[in-house]
């Protein structure tokens, strides 16, 4: 029946027969009882190792039956709507005029970046077999069966370096700007576009022509094992740590300015007469700029440490756990140790999960990671859908009727200060 697990009735519904009664109770739902006892089993007459190589033929996704006890459902709805309000900034800072310039432009980038990581789930949305396994049923989904698991895979590694590159940028201006007093950034824009833009196609491109796009669990095609750490991590983390730390360096000067401001404004309230004061700010950069830099700016500010935090932390779940499902890949006696326990009569899934726990992530970690991940999307627009975006709209869309009963556009008066 190899190929054929279809036809087995679905525990997941109610099957009546001409007599009004279920085929199977819920508990033994497609549970075919051995006819070997558990001292026969145990003596060697069950091994499964011994059963000869491609006598047995795989199906994708693999036949494990599910749970009668488990609740079905999957996150992708709740990915899903961080996408799209990821697409909302997105759209906001492309139409909106007063967006499309520094340092917003970054902003608008990043949302870019953040949109395309998060949208890949909607290749999953009604029947994740179609990216799970290749035309055939049989064989795993991969770049050469496979071309919704290559696009999707694709875009997960553009989205990604895209997201970590532009956040990256966005950690040096304030860096530069906050620390150093520069508008470096201001007329940069080329060279940061084929940086950021560049370097995820230019990785994107290698992992096609390598082939290294593959399924290898839950509904995401990305990395094959293979490739994943050089390809993949490695140079994640050669874009995540240095950041990291400059953001930590900005961090820190950004806290003793603010205390060096807090004492000298204790000073100054505790003499009532003299005139004392401490000059020895650093060369070039005034306390009041920092302190004004940071109340405009500390969205950007936020949303740095939140992505870059995220980022890393995801990095270091895969570079810790990989090698325990690579494991568990490669050494096939765990697998059908796993399987002949379940086989044993009176055995049961939290009996013989005991059997490859050590060689599992831990599920909770597993599901931080994973929220953290997914969360992006919602951080960024909680940050920066404020009141003053839908003000901005307003105006726009204000605009647009007076222009189209003819009565002129209304031309906004006085110097315009803006901020992230």
């Amino acid at each position: 029946m190899a190929g054929q697990s279809q036809l087995l009735p679905s525990c997941s519904t109610e099957i009546v027969t001409s007599l009004n009664s279920g085929l199977q109770a819920d508990d033994v739902c497609n549970r075919i009882a051995t006819k070997l006892s558990a001292y026969e089993i145990e003596n060697g007459k069950l091994n499964l190792e011994a059963i000869p190589a491609g006598f047995i033929m795989s199906e994708c996704p693999s036949p494990f039956l599910p749970d009668p006890l488990a609740s079905s459902g999957t996150n992708n709805t709740l990915d899903s709507n961080y996408s799209i309000l990821s697409l909302v900034l997105v759209i906001s800072y492309f139409v909106l005029p007063d967006k499309r310039r520094h340092p917003s432009l970054l902003i608008l980038n990043l949302s870019v970046g953040i949109f395309l990581f998060n949208m890949v789930v909607f290749f999953t949305i009604g029947n994740p077999k179609r990216l799970q396994c290749a035309v055939n049923g049989i064989s795993s989904g991969e770049i050469g069966n496979n071309t919704l698991c290559a696009a999707q895979g694709a875009i997960l590694i553009f989205g990604s370096f895209a997201t970590c590159l532009w956040c990256a940028a966005l950690i040096l201006n304030l860096h530069v700007h906050t620390v150093w007093n520069s508008n470096f950034f201001t007329n940069k824009y080329i060279l940061l576009n084929l940086i950021c833009w560049g370097i995820p196609t230019v990785i994107m491109v290698v992992a096609i022509v390598l082939h290294a796009i593959k399924f290898e669990f839950a509904n995401l095609c990305l990395v094959s094992m293979k490739y994943i750490f050089p390809l993949f991590f490695y140079p994640l983390a050669a874009i995540v740590c240095p950041s990291f730390l400059i953001h930590i360096a900005t961090f820190f000067y950004i806290a003793r300015i603010a205390v060096r401001e807090g004492l000298e404004s204790d000073m100054t309230q505790s003499l009532s007469t003299g005139t004392i004061t401490d000059n020895r700010a650093m060369p070039g950069v005034s306390r009041k700029h920092v302190i004004v830099a940071v109340k405009i700016q500390w969205r950007a500010l936020l949303l740095a440490i939140v992505a870059i935090v995220t980022v890393l932390f995801y990095w270091l779940f895969y570079m810790t756990q990989m090698s325990r499902m690579t494991e568990l890949q490669n050494n096939p006696t765990l697998t059908l140790g796993w399987i002949e326990c379940m086989l044993t009569p009176g055995n049961t899934q939290n009996i013989c999960a005991d059997l490859i726990s050590s060689h599992l992530p831990p599920f909770p970690l597993i599901v931080v990671a994973e929220t953290l991940v997914s969360m992006i999307g919602i951080w960024l627009f909680i940050m920066f859908a404020k009141r003053s975006l839908w003000r901005d709209w307003n105006d726009m869309i204000y605009d647009i009727r007076l222009t189209l009963s003819r009565r002129g556009r209304a031309e906004k008066k006085g110097e315009q200060f803006f901020a992230l």
